[in-house]
C-alpha cells in the first residue's frame, strides 16, 4: 500500500524525515505553508541532497481575509474602558 507522509507545519516535518521516508518507498512531504520562500528553496535543496527519491512540498492557499470593520468597531468600543485604564489613547484601524 502506498504511503504518503503528512506534511506536519511547525517544524515537525524536518528535511531528513522527507528524505528518509522518500528513501524508504513512501512519499515525503514538505510542509512550507509557514515557511518562506527562500527556505522552501533551502529545505527543498537539502532534501535533494539526502535523497534522489521523489518528494512533494504542500502549500496552502486560502482566500485572502475580509475584515468585518463593524465587528471590530464594536470590539473596540468594548475594550475601550480597559485601554482606557491602561494608558492607550487610540486604538489602530485598518485601513479599508
Amino acid at each position: 500500500l502506498p504511503i504518503i507522509q503528512a506534511p506536519m507545519a511547525g517544524g515537525a516535518t524536518t528535511p531528513e524525515l522527507v528524505a528518509a521516508v522518500s528513501q524508504f518507498g513512501g512519499l515525503g512531504s514538505l510542509a512550507a505553508p509557514l515557511l518562506a520562500p527562500l527556505a522552501i528553496i533551502e529545505q527543498a535543496e537539502h532534501i535533494r541532497r539526502l535523497t534522489d527519491k521523489p518528494f512533494a512540498i504542500n502549500l496552502f492557499v486560502q482566500p485572502r481575509p475580509q475584515i468585518d470593520f463593524a465587528a471590530l468597531e464594536a470590539a473596540k468600543v468594548l475594550l475601550q474602558p480597559v485601554c482606557a485604564e491602561l494608558g492607550m489613547e487610540n486604538l489602530p484601524t485598518p485601513t479599508r
